[in-house]
Formats: C-alpha cells, sequence, structure tokens
C-alpha cells in the first residue's frame, strides 16, 4: 500500500503524546471499558493498513486513541475488524 503524501517515516507521534491524549478521552467520559479498547486495539495492530505502529492509513487516525472512543469506528473496507 503507498503512504499518503502527507506522511513520512519521520513523522511519528510519542507514546507520551498518545497517553495525554488517551487520558482526555477517558476525563470525557465517552471511553470504552479496558476489555473492549485491548480488542479493538488488537485487531488494528494486526491490521496490514497500520503505519508506525499508530497511524490507521484508512482513516488517518491515531489508532490507540480511536480505539478508545465509545463512538470510535473501524474503516475497514466492507466491514469493520472491531467486533464490539
Amino acid at each position: 500500500m503507498d503512504l499518503c503524501k502527507g506522511c513520512s517515516e519521520s513523522v511519528q507521534v510519542k507514546q507520551d503524546s498518545i497517553a495525554k491524549m488517551i487520558s482526555e478521552v477517558e476525563r470525557s467520559g465517552q471511553a470504552v471499558d479496558d476489555a473492549v479498547y485491548q480488542q479493538r486495539l488488537a485487531q488494528c495492530l494486526d491490521c496490514s493498513h497500520l503505519r508506525y505502529g499508530t497511524t490507521c492509513m484508512l482513516c488517518g487516525c491515531i489508532v490507540q486513541v480511536k480505539a478508545k472512543y465509545k463512538t470510535g469506528s473501524c474503516p475497514y473496507p466492507g466491514e469493520s475488524r472491531w467486533e464490539v
């Protein structure tokens, strides 16, 4: 799969930045429980559309953050990889 023109290997999100974003989701009351989060994240981490360990090439999201939202959804073509 080709990388989008806005992305390059030099573009990476630091883990502390991701942790801060996840904390904001949790404080908002919009977070799924840890079991659902881990299931969603496992699907993302096993997906061929994941780049740099953080970015979904289908929607451009940081998967560790999007998977935490109750309203988050997987953009995988045809059907969601998130069963919950």
